[in-house]
């Protein structure tokens, strides 16, 4: 180990070295995670286009191989001009420059999940092949690239009519240990979108075994929630759901439906982004939506006796999706699992808590169906932890004595309403 450290021990990482040096940064790990990170970087972006109305068909490829794919859009297709910064063409800099992007401002895209215009760059960094071809402008464009760099200017290939964007890209074998992408995990991930962005056209070419699958929900995530609760396979208290789709700075949609599940199930989303770890948005839904039981119980005398509810107890049984659309989303870390924006709970609250109050006040029957249900819940958690007592306490006086089998403990804990017979011998016990 060298004893000296002066100035020329300092390693300056440039372009896009610093991805491939230490890939966990951009993409969370090197494992399959890591790699399907790949696809949604290059998926989110043609999802953006589709989000502000650029786009209505998205396609993915999954080669034979398995470990190579295409993403393609009818979107407006990336600019191709000469960026007047850098005088390369806006391609290769969205493709070869870390935080390079049209989704700073507003201008370009009004919400978006691509907010650190790194993941075009990201992909090609840790892929060993990538090629992007743009059709605008009357013209068909291509530039191809190798570990992140270019293997020449951008190409005009010739006349073309519409408009978009395709990304084949294969990951490179010296960063992933393992290459080979999970049919099941894509088309997960291409039907959320579907259901998300209601009317998108989803398409999924898997030629790994030769299938190929369309997706599109013309009613969006009141689909998506109808699977979700047909999965789960759990019988639900109401048949029509709550639903909510409205405006305050941000675009909130919500679909919510009690089950006989002992569980709460939410799925969210910002920005067609799944938040695996929520965040402030969930956060607030379920502020709003136990503000709104509550107010509902309160107002209709309908609390019950001898039990608290809890907010565990009104939640249980809850199947959700929410979908939240802003301007600024606060990701944790460039995985996007988790959102961050304070003042996110505040608004889906504010959104939520007075839809749901009047949909209760003009759906009595299932209100009072939900009500049922929640009071089952919480004078089950009554149960549960009185029997929990009840065990502890035997198993504290079975460490103490070992009563004699024709004796048995007390079930009341009171001292008053409570005796103790003191015996000699198996016999002198008698009929006591």
């Amino acid at each position: 180990m060298a004893t000296s450290y002066t100035a020329k021990d300092i390693t300056v990482l440039e372009g896009l070295e610093p991805v491939r040096k230490r890939p966990g940064m951009y993409i969370g790990g090197v494992g399959s995670a890591g790699l399907h990170h790949l696809a949604w970087e290059i998926l989110d972006n043609s999802i953006d286009e589709a989000m502000n109305g650029h786009a209505s068909t998205i396609q993915v490829t999954l080669h034979a191989d398995g470990a190579s794919l295409t993403v393609s859009d009818d979107g407006r297709g990336i600019p191709v001009d000469k960026h007047p910064q850098t005088k390369k063409s806006a391609l290769e800099v969205i493709f070869t420059v870390l935080h390079a992007g049209g989704k700073f401002g507003h201008d370009s895209y009004k919400t978006a999940g691509g907010l650190h215009g790194v993941g075009a760059s990201v992909v090609n960094a840790l892929s060993k092949e990538l090629v992007a071809t743009v059709r605008r402008d009357g013209a068909s464009w291509e530039q191809r690239f190798k570990q992140g760099n270019p293997l020449g200017p951008i190409k005009k290939l010739g006349a073309a009519r519409g408009t978009g964007t395709t990304v084949y890209f294969h990951p490179d074998p010296t960063i992933f240990p393992k290459i080979e992408f999970e049919p099941s995990v894509i088309r997960e991930r291409l039907e959320t979108a579907s259901y998300l962005h209601k009317g998108l056209k989803v398409v999924f070419d898997d030629q790994s075994n030769g299938s190929k699958e369309v997706f599109e929900h013309q009613e969006g995530i009141v689909d998506f929630l109808r699977n979700v609760v047909a999965t789960r396979g759990a019988k639900p208290v109401h048949e029509a759901p709550f639903t909510l789709s409205r405006e305050n700075g941000l675009r909130a949609e919500v679909v919510l439906q009690w089950t006989e599940a002992t569980d709460e199930h939410l799925k969210s989303y910002v920005n067609g982004i799944p938040t695996a770890s929520g965040g402030t948005h969930e956060n607030g839904l379920r502020a709003g939506l136990g503000k709104a039981v509550r107010n509902y119980i309160e107002t209709h005398n309908l609390s019950p006796k001898g039990v608290t509810l809890s907010a565990e107890d009104i939640r249980e049984g809850v199947v959700g999706v929410l979908s939240v659309f802003m301007a600024e989303p606060q990701f944790q870390g460039q995985t996007k699992d988790r959102l961050n924006n304070p003042e996110v709970l505040s608004a889906v609250d504010s959104l939520v808590r007075p839809a749901l109050e009047q949909w209760l006040n003009e759906n009595r029957s299932v209100a009072e169906a939900i009500v049922g249900r929640i009071i089952l819940a919480a004078r089950a958690r009554e149960a549960s932890r009185a029997a929990q007592q009840e065990v502890s306490r035997k198993s504290a006086t079975s460490n103490r004595l070992t009563l004699p089998g024709k004796l048995s403990d007390c079930s009341s804990s009171a001292r008053d309403k409570t005796e103790l017979f003191i015996v000699e011998g198996d016999s002198a016990g008698g009929s006591a």
